[in-house]
């Protein structure tokens, strides 16, 4: 909407805005000008100056008016040599004002105003050049008599015109409108009011009190009444997230000028999770992110993140259908997003989740194309915390807490378990063990003595326990102009909640930013990090719920039980050695940036990190034997396996930036090099016989032929050109074009080297003049669009050569080491490569404070690794070739709620985001489909038109009930089938079932993924809470949970009394049988739905109020209460299986409840 006020009355009413409700007797000085002859900077490049005289020059040489808060620039100094005559007044403010974490916001075309960094501003103190008197009431002056004003008024005083209890005024937007519905509040009270239909207010005050003017889609103000009985006020509109910096490849982008699709979290939202690594801080926070939280041991979690869903997979080797190669899923290759941090490729979980600013999320090939061949499957860039200049900072995070199991399965009762077993023999026609006769269940049922007889132990209870975890880190940042500095020291220390596992982390980063003059900045980063973890040697889960439940876990004498086979998971624990890793990760840059031109400017990046491991797998010699059985286990060798595994791997980035504006038209370009190398040496060797379980050195063990060693070598490069261009006109129509020129050592000949596009534009509608009338309703629309191909270069190194084999064999009466070729070569492999189309759209409602974003996309991957069939009589094996395509398609919904706060304190935050994706192999070159595991493993499935991993299996339709029923069903499953017993589906009708009778039975990865996120605070008390879940996903139960006690192992409760008997004939599952898995075949009777929801976080936080904290001489105390993984909604519950693992066997480190108390303290 046109401002119908003339140019001089519009400058007016801003000053004045911002001015009411000063003090009387404060005086005041000029920072507001009209326009007026342009002159050249005179100030001497060398000098330091205060900020103040800077802007007046700046505001003299423009002739544009610049507003400042006197409490934001007092005080600072700064060199102008930042400033550039032959620059724009934007490029003078933002090289100016970005150092001293300010920045500035153009009002109109000739306005601007300086404002501190993410912080609400207080205009008690603004300096400006109008006396109180001039109202909105009041006539236009004429620019002449503006002037004046301005340029006399640094010795006007503010004189009070009326005194009263009660005040009224108007509140009025940037464009004159009335704005109803705006918070009034006395600051430091409840106490207030909201603007009526034509925004006016009423209000008693006491006498200088300070209002608080906050609305939805405004800036909030603080201005003192004073004794004034009228006070009129301007509020500036909140466009924080159209003004939102994003973190993109190779340099940012304003959000409203963002073409592709980009989500980010900033430290805030990291800081409301204490977690242990990064990648949990992202669950639930983005639409298309999938963070599959595995749990994992201490220092060995195992966390995944994925982008719109599965592009890969990996068969090697494998036989076609009905055969059998593994018990697990296809392997899935690489489908994990690459990080970037600080411009380097590492691993997010390397980074104190203390160090980083913001983590961007690159999804659709126009903003991912840029980092081309390594791109596919998404990239996470992260900014780590930097230096700004001023008082030194110094911030302490730390936090302890207890972590807990929050899956233990629940074995059935000692009766109910043996009597199941009884059945379970009888039905098997087997003959009963005397501890299953009916005194022998009456004794163990009855017993006191549980060393004679034990109570089916299910290991959960004896090895679980709560286990404590730690984490410190300490931060001081500050400097000058010139330096900035800041150092972070962290240590974590973790226990596991199993006995004998463990992690400790140190770490240190320094970061550093040295303005060597005003074209040239150097900074340089460094971060070493040693972790340490400590596992046993013999795994003891694997024994929890598979290993023989008689046994006695330990003896009051020290000893162990042990079971019929020598096993006792709690003495591979405590005895049975340790695994030990021993980790040194090291990554430092230096980079230069030199402003060659005003809007030129060249950067070099040179970079190196390392990773140094030492593993050392000791496995300890004993005896124990079981006092009460009289079972002995004898290990009688101790043995070791050490391995050293390390990296060291360069980079090498070159940018030039082109960055100017002329009129409306936006030009933005960038051309880069970079180059990486990579170098990879393996080394391990075993012994075993060593002197005692204390000597654990390679050197002390036998060398005989038991010994062995192996190592290897690898060396990998990869060379990229690559060039952005940006073009926006007006801010409303836009560009952006990429292109990355890849080259690796992975592959060779034409394949070497590869091109990936990348093209998007968007149209800010919002910014046409026909949207003026929707303008109030929806604050912004953009539409976008993108197209582009990224690639994926994850294959083995050397997979081009043909493979030799070492082997000895028999030469003229000898043995001689020779090697064999065991596969053929392809000269002719290349990248897998996928193109994605992007559609999307983002929007404002309710004065900016409601945002959607939404997205469709579809992405195609083609030329996907095989290993496809060749003759048998070749007798070599087949080389990978470029053969299968997958495609992905989804939406992506984010919506976000920022609400104002309210006149009793209260202010809160909403945020949701919901993905949808479906995946579909396409092709598989004519071979397939692929099939994994046998009957009684779960069993996936690779086939065209169905998604990756999909689970495969039979069809079934309930329990059969009679022998006649049996006597009349053609098709059985197996030989001797009785009542109670699975009734498989004959699908194909042959008469038999096989695998030829399977089909889909269940989808291994979510359709659905969503998370909501809220934050209320009142006062000083703040409540955040995340949920995070998925849907349309399944698992398949396996192992002991699906096997009924088979093996006298582990049995859920859930059977107990739930079992077909002739008098239960409507039990939930079949009759047992003893040594016989017929019933346990990969059914869809076994096929869980694995959909949940689940309360990620919750956490209770108070800050000291200011007032408190400054006379600790601190500027800030913050405490928190928070707990992670509180509770799960799902169907996995009743079976004790968690949702995120993906495993239905119950065989994995138990995912863990964190209850958590913290503390936050800035100096």
């Amino acid at each position: 909407m046109t401002n119908p006020l003339p140019n001089a009355v519009t400058k007016c009413l801003l000053a004045t805005s911002l001015l009411v409700g000063f003090r009387p007797g404060w005086s005041q000085s000029i920072v507001l000008a009209n326009n007026v002859q342009r002159k050249q900077l005179t100030t001497p490049h060398l000098a330091e100056r205060q900020l103040k005289e800077v802007l007046h020059e700046l505001k003299t040489q423009y002739g544009a008016d610049i507003l400042f808060e006197l409490r934001t620039v007092e005080g600072i100094s700064v060199s102008a040599r930042r400033l550039n005559a032959k620059a724009t007044l934007e490029k003078n403010l933002e090289n100016l004002l970005h150092p001293l974490g300010l920045r500035y916001k153009k009002v109109n075309s000739n306005s601007y105003l300086i404002l501190a960094d993410k912080k609400p501003r207080k205009l008690a103190s603004l300096e400006t050049g109008l006396p109180e008197a001039l109202s909105l009431q009041e006539p236009a002056p004429s620019a002449e008599n503006t002037q004046n004003l301005l340029n006399s008024v640094g010795s006007v005083s503010l004189k009070t015109e009326l005194t009263a209890s009660q005040i009224t005024g108007t509140v009025k937007s940037e464009n004159g409108e009335s704005l109803p519905g705006i918070n009034v509040v006395i600051k430091g009270t409840s106490k207030g009011t909201s603007t009526d239909i034509n925004g006016k207010y009423t209000l008693d005050v006491p006498a200088n009190a300070v209002l608080v003017f906050s609305g939805i889609g405004f800036v909030t103000q603080e201005i003192v009444a004073g004794n004034r009985a009228r006070l009129d006020v301007i509020l500036l509109a909140d466009n924080k997230l159209l003004e939102e910096v994003v973190v993109v490849g190779y340099g940012t982008q304003k959000r409203e000028a963002l073409t592709n699709s980009v989500a980010q979290i900033g430290s805030e939202e990291i800081a409301r999770r204490p977690v242990s690594n990064v990648q949990q801080s992202l669950q639930g926070q983005m639409p298309g992110v999938t963070v599959l939280d595995q749990g994992g041991a201490p220092g060995r979690s195992n966390t995944a993140i994925r982008v719109r869903g599965v592009t890969t997979f990996n068969i090697n080797g494998t036989s076609p259908a009905g055969s059998s190669n593994s018990t697990g899923a296809y392997d899935l290759g690489k489908n994990d997003a690459l990080v970037i941090v600080d411009g380097i490729e590492q691993r997010l979980s390397d980074i104190n989740p203390e160090d980083i600013e913001t983590i961007s999320i690159l999804k659709d090939a126009a903003s991912t194309a840029i980092y081309g061949s390594r791109a596919t499957n998404g990239v996470v860039l992260v900014t780590t915390k930097r230096a700004k200049s001023g008082k030194v900072q110094v911030d302490y995070n730390g936090y302890y807490a207890i972590q807990k199991s929050i899956n233990t399965p629940r074995m059935m009762n000692i009766e109910d378990y043996m009597r199941m077993q009884v059945a379970a023999y009888t039905n098997a026609g087997a003959a009963l063990p005397a501890r299953f006769t009916e005194s022998s269940i009456q004794a163990y049922v009855n017993a006191t003595d549980r060393e004679k007889y034990p109570l089916p132990n299910t290991w959960f209870q004896t090895m679980l326990r709560a286990a404590p975890q730690q984490n410190h880190t300490l931060s001081v940042a500050g400097g000058t102009e010139t330096l900035r500095t800041r150092l972070s020291v962290r240590f974590q220390d973790q226990d596991g909640i199993i006995t004998h596992y463990r992690s400790k982390i140190g770490e240190i980063r320094l970061n550093t930013d040295y303005t060597v003059s005003r074209k040239i900045r150097v900074s340089t980063d460094l971060n070493y990090r040693y972790t340490y973890s400590q596992v046993p040697a013999i795994d003891p889960i694997n024994f929890f719920l598979h290993g023989s439940l008689w046994a006695v876990p330990k003896y009051a004498d020290g000893t162990y039980g042990l079971s019929s086979q020598g096993n006792n998971p709690l003495m591979y624990a405590e005895i049975g050695g340790d695994s030990k890793r021993y980790t040194d990760y090291l990554v430092g840059y230096v980079k230069g940036e030199w402003e060659i031109l005003d809007g030129l400017t060249f950067s070099t990046q040179l970079a190196g990190r390392g990773f140094f491991t030492q593993e050392k797998n000791y496995a300890n010699a004993y005896v124990n034997t079981d006092k009460n059985t009289n079972i002995t286990k004898t290990v009688a060798n101790n043995t070791l396996t050490e391995v050293r595994n390390n990296l060291r791997e360069y980079t090498l980035i070159n940018l030039l930036t082109y960055d100017k504006q002329i009129g409306n038209h936006n030009v933005k370009g960038l051309l880069g090099y970079s180059q990486i190398g990579n170098t990879q040496n393996f080394l391990s060797a075993y012994r075993e016989r060593f002197y005692n379980n204390d000597i654990q050195s390679v050197g002390q063990g036998a060398n005989d032929g038991t010994k062995s060693n192996s190592g290897n070598d690898a060396v990998f490069g990869l060379r990229s050109y690559f060039a952005r261009v940006n073009y926006d006109y007006n801010g409303k129509y836009l560009f952006e074009a990429n292109g990355r020129y890849d080259g690796s050592s992975k592959f060779t000949g034409e394949k070497q080297y590869s091109v990936f596009p990348s093209f998007s534009a968007g149209w800010r509608l919002s910014k046409e003049n026909f949207w003026q009338g929707l303008q109030a309703t929806v604050n912004e629309l953009k539409l976008r669009g993108s197209w582009g191909i990224t690639g994926n270069q994850s294959v083995d190194l050397y997979s081009y050569y043909a493979a030799l084999t070492s082997r000895g064999y028999n030469f003229n009466g000898a043995a001689v080491q020779g090697y064999r070729q065991t596969s053929l070569a392809n000269t002719n492999l290349g990248w897998e490569s996928t193109t994605q189309l992007d559609l999307g759209l983002d929007a404002a409602f309710l004065r900016n404070r409601l945002n959607l974003t939404v997205d469709y996309y579809r992405k195609l991957t083609n030329d996907i690794l095989l290993n496809l069939e060749i003759p048998a009589t070749v007798g070599l094996s087949a080389p990978p070739q470029n053969a299968g395509s997958v495609e992905n398609k989804g939406l992506e919904i984010s919506l976000n709620y920022r609400g104002a706060k309210s006149t009793s304190g209260v202010q809160y935050n909403l945020g949701g985001n919901f993905s949808i994706n479906t995946n579909k192999v396409v092709d598989l070159k004519g071979t397939g489909p692929y099939i994994t595991g046998s009957d009684i493993d779960p069993r996936y499935i690779i086939a065209v038109g169905l998604p990756i991993n999909t689970l495969w299996g039979y069809k079934t339709d309930g329990l059969f009930q009679t022998q006649s029923e049996i006597d009349s069903y053609k098709a059985t499953y197996a030989a001797n089938t009785k009542p109670g017993d699975v009734k498989y589906i004959d699908l194909n009708g042959d008469g038999k079932i096989d695998a030829n009778d399977m089909t889909n039975i269940g989808n291994s990865f979510p359709k659905y993924i969503f998370g909501l996120n809220a934050n209320v605070s009142y006062r000083n008390f703040e409540l955040s809470l995340l949920f995070q879940g998925a849907a349309k996903v399944d698992t398949r139960l396996a192992g002991a949970l699906a096997e009924m006690g088979n093996q006298e192992g582990f049995t859920h409760e859930i059977y107990t009394n739930n079992y077909w008997t002739p008098q239960n004939p409507d039990a939930r599952f079949p009759l047992p049988r003893k040594f016989d898995l017929r019933n346990v075949a990969t059914s869809d009777r076994l096929v869980i739905d694995a959909s949940y929801v689940r309360l990620k976080n919750i956490q209770l936080a108070y800050s000291l109020p200011a007032a408190i904290a400054g006379k600790l001489k601190m500027n800030r105390i913050r405490a928190y209460v928070s707990a992670t993984n509180v509770f799960t909604i799902s169907k996995l519950n009743e079976w004790s299986l968690d949702p995120e693992v993906g495993s239905g066997r119950g065989v994995y480190y138990p995912q863990t409840a964190l209850y958590t108390v913290g503390l936050n303290l800035g100096l």
